[in-house]
């Protein structure tokens, strides 16, 4: 399969599964960034929010609006810790805990919907491709496979 093949499925599939989050979620009133926030806060509570910017590849500042939004939701709550009042931590409300199962029960019908047609096996192999391939792009040093420097030159 060439690269733009790959990139063009890779592409159909976030969309989709963009797609599908928001309309899944939409009673809620969450979209797909808050979905993705929400979801990861259910193992990691007590995260801050930039550590939670810088393992998600997301911009500060998008993910310190969709943090405010689903804090008006009534979903999680800022904390500020008293060693370090910049560190704002961030945990879910007995209202958010609530749907943790909800959420997963969604995510695993879209997971069975995309995986139809694969074993246990490849559905893995699969899997392990995609976290190598993201964990392969987020080290990779643009400048320097595109022969850039940061002049534009």
């Amino acid at each position: 399969m060439d690269l733009l093949t790959l990139a063009r499925y890779v592409g159909i599939l976030n969309r989709q599964t963009q797609s599908y989050i928001t309309a899944a979620f939409s009673s809620l009133d969450i979209n797909f960034s808050e979905c993705i926030i929400f979801m990861n806060l259910f193992d990691k509570e007590g995260i801050n929010q930039e550590e939670l910017s810088s393992m998600l590849f997301i911009d500060k500042a998008a993910t310190a609006r969709t943090i405010k939004s689903l804090e008006r939701k009534g979903f999680i709550t800022r904390e500020v810790p008293k060693d370090d009042r910049r560190a704002k931590k961030l945990f879910l409300t007995d209202k958010g805990r609530n749907y943790k199962s909800y959420f997963y029960s969604l995510l695993e019908k879209w997971e069975n919907c995309t995986t139809e047609g694969l074993n246990k096996e490849m559905i893995n192999l699969v899997f392990k491709g995609i976290q190598t391939m993201a964990e392969n792009s987020s080290n990779a040093n643009f400048a320097e496979l595109t022969g850039q420097t940061k002049e534009g030159n």
